[in-house]
């Protein structure tokens, strides 16, 4: 059975993710961000901080795939980050069951469960850094949880150290590490923190080659912890006010219940009443709430998918709590237990069409459709003022990924406050002329290249007077 189940997860998540995947690049699903991450991949730069090192090498082996384009490539790369987060979800939610006659099947909902959820669904069809994070922190409650680790300690603080070389919110977690060991065990986990963390040495190495995206030129110790740091999305934590904050609450409730409905929270909230096992109450219970009140306080506009976390957790006490109810069903009649795991299933698979229209991106053209349109109506040797994340990635993607118009010169507005991008500006365009003035502004570019036409392209509009 266990065999059964995990190839049903395999074939049912890899048919809907294949089914509805973006077929380029894409804005929807909150990854404006993607045209960054795709081009610093396949430039081996740097996008927009913290830099993301782990996605970075991995991304760059799917870039590599015979198949499709360039950001089909390296939306694939979320699809099986997703797959494999719920395999590694089977696996811890069997194990914590295997007292149960069912443990198959509920790891098998639970697993099932996460993969469909709406938001987690969504992630896996874009190109985005949530799915790995996805990935990694389902690996972290995986070896928290797990007994006579291979590797020890080390490895299992190792993990935790990984997951932060792909988000830096993943350092959440590692007050977990504190827990549950004498000091020897602790330092070697700290040490194996350590070990992880040492991946974002590779970013001065992409730094010093100078490749066209190249966010803080980390090159410099400055720039390196300037963008580890996050220096630039610092404005956006505590800056909400009380009854914000309450909003959002509301909002992530109602998030909760789009995910899992009414039947898999009270599945949820059952396991949590009566949960026994302290050894996943502990680490589940402080993920879901430590990446909720994240959520909550970071005021992003698109903070919620952090809480990616959270359904996680919510898909393992969902199955804790079915199996609690089926074991309480047993006692009465087994047919019955059995019928209600059936129905359940069922449930679960009957919900997948609506999600499906719900999410489905396959023929989603409006990034590319922007490119196109962009890049015709722009002359030719022209210099191109851009605002807006999607315009600008969405061109970087264009020019330094796909090599389109390299005759044109990108320039980001909102990126020329910062002191990197200006000799960043010098190495993409050697005939470039870029003032050496304190604070450069678009005005001294413009006065300094009178050689260059010039386009403005905004979110609202492409204007090349």
């Amino acid at each position: 059975m266990r065999r059964l189940s995990q190839f049903l997860i395999v074939f049912t998540l890899g048919v809907v993710y294949s089914l509805t995947i973006a077929p380029d690049l894409t804005w929807s699903h909150f990854s404006a961000d993607g045209g960054d991450l795709i081009a610093a991949v396949a430039v081996n730069g740097v996008p927009h901080p913290a830099g993301y090192p782990l996605y970075l090498l991995l991304a760059k082996f799917f870039q590599y795939l015979p198949v499709g384009s360039l950001a089909f490539r390296t939306n694939l790369f979320s699809a099986v980050c997703t797959v494999l987060a719920a395999l590694v979800l089977f696996n811890l939610i069997r194990e914590q069951l295997r007292e149960s006659p069912f443990h198959d099947q509920l790891a098998l909902l639970g697993a099932l469960a996460y993969g469909v959820a709406p938001a987690v669904w969504a992630q896996a069809l874009v190109t985005e850094v949530y799915a790995l994070h996805g990935l990694l922190i389902v690996l972290c409650l995986r070896v928290f949880t797990k007994d006579n680790l291979r590797g020890g300690e080390w490895s299992r603080g190792f993990v935790f150290g990984l997951a932060a070389t792909n988000h830096l919110t993943s350092v959440l977690l590692f007050p977990l590490l504190l827990l549950s060991g004498d000091i020897k065990k602790i330092i070697l986990r700290l040490s194996g923190v350590a070990g992880g963390l040492l991946l974002y040495l590779s970013l001065p190495l992409r730094a010093a080659g100078n490749p066209p995206v190249n966010w803080g030129d980390a090159s410099t110790l400055d720039g390196f912890f300037w963008l580890v740091g996050g220096a630039a999305y610092r404005g956006y934590t505590f800056q909400l006010s009380f009854f914000d904050i309450i909003d959002r609450m509301r909002a992530a409730a109602g998030l909760a219940l789009e995910q899992f409905t009414l039947v898999g929270l009270f599945f949820a909230v059952y396991s949590l009443l009566g949960m026994r096992s302290v050894r996943v109450l502990l680490p589940t219970v402080w993920s879901a709430s430590i990446f909720l009140i994240f959520s909550v306080v970071y005021a992003s506009y698109d903070s919620h998918v952090y809480l990616i976390v959270s359904w996680l957790c919510i898909a393992v006490w969902a199955a804790q709590g079915l199996g609690d109810l089926l074991q309480l069903l047993s006692r009465y009649s087994e047919s019955l237990a059995r019928l209600t795991m059936v129905f359940t299933l069922v449930l679960l698979f009957a919900r997948i069409p609506f999600t499906y229209k719900q999410v489905d991106l396959s023929h989603d053209a409006q990034a590319q459709e922007f490119i196109a349109v962009t890049l015709e109506k722009i002359p030719n040797q022209a210099l191109v003022l851009v605002t807006g994340d999607e315009q600008v990635f969405a061109l970087w993607y264009a020019q330094f990924a796909q090599h389109r118009r390299e005759d044109i010169v990108i320039v980001a507005e909102g990126l020329l406050q910062f002191d990197w991008y200006p000799r960043t500006l010098k190495h993409i365009y050697p005939n470039l002329s870029v003032p050496e003035t304190e604070t450069t502004q678009s005005f001294d570019l413009l006065t300094a290249n009178p050689q260059y036409s010039v386009c403005y392209v905004s979110p609202e509009a492409v204007e090349c007077p």
